[in-house]
């Protein structure tokens, strides 16, 4: 899996960049509940801030900090899942694909970082 390291870095860094700005962005839009502000505010960009940490790290990841992150993570990939659901069946406004948009990189990175722990042990 090292192999990989370098694109998970670039993607982890695009989707930085795409969460804050998405968090800047939401924060001075109309509409949308708590949950979803949430969601886009704060759990977007620190997932991705925790992705970014976890695969430029040289070294494997202290267990705690790699379990938060692969917690974080799921939290944000099973929000986003749900929202895209809520969409899709009309009870929440928006374009169902969006959520899960900012889905494929944490999914990706579960894997990475999930991969790259056995590798270590």
């Amino acid at each position: 899996m090292k192999h990989m390291r370098i694109p998970m870095i670039i993607l982890a860094a695009i989707h930085v960049a795409f969460a804050v700005f998405t968090a800047m962005v939401g924060a001075f839009a109309d509409g949308g509940s708590i949950p979803e502000r949430i969601l886009v505010s704060l759990v977007h960009p620190v997932a991705a801030v925790l992705l970014l940490v976890a695969v430029s790290s040289s070294k494997p990841l202290a267990r705690r900090l790699r379990r938060v992150t692969l917690a974080v993570l799921l939290i944000a990939v099973a929000a986003d899942i749900v929202l895209a659901v809520l969409i899709g069946q009309g009870v929440v406004k928006g374009d169902w694909s969006l959520p899960l948009v900012f889905a494929v990189v944490p999914v990706l990175g579960l894997a990475y970082i999930s991969t790259t722990a056995r590798e270590a042990a």
